[in-house]
């Protein structure tokens, strides 16, 4: 993944903590959404290492969202999400999936519902 799809660090997660525009959910997941004043959607990863102790395991889920993320990149409006992995995940790769694919297809529909109004 490339730096300009990546929100930095702290300071970036914050602004989207405190006031996200749109929240989405599902069992596993929950994405919060936040325009930008950039040219492209950006993407951040939170996993507790309270809900996951193998950073190896960590690592592989972030690099799955990431990868669903970058899949729809182009259909998806130009916003920050942060995805937060709400417990262990562990062995549930095809549920994760699922989650995900449902969410990014909430979210273009509410933006294509947006942008008709």
């Amino acid at each position: 993944m490339t730096s300009k799809r990546s929100i930095p660090s702290k300071d970036g997660f914050q602004a989207i903590f405190e006031s996200p525009d749109i929240k989405f959910s599902s069992n596993n997941i929950l994405v919060l959404c936040k325009s930008n004043s950039f040219d492209v959607a950006r993407i951040g990863v939170s996993i507790r290492k309270k809900d996951i102790k193998l950073a190896v395991n960590r690592n592989k889920i972030k690099r799955k969202i990431k990868g669903s993320f970058l899949a729809k990149v182009l259909e998806l409006p130009i916003n920050d999400y942060v995805v937060l992995v709400k417990r262990d995940l562990i062995g549930k790769e095809s549920e994760l999936k699922k989650d995900l694919e449902k969410i990014w297809n909430k979210i273009k529909a509410e933006d294509d519902k947006q942008g008709s109004n």
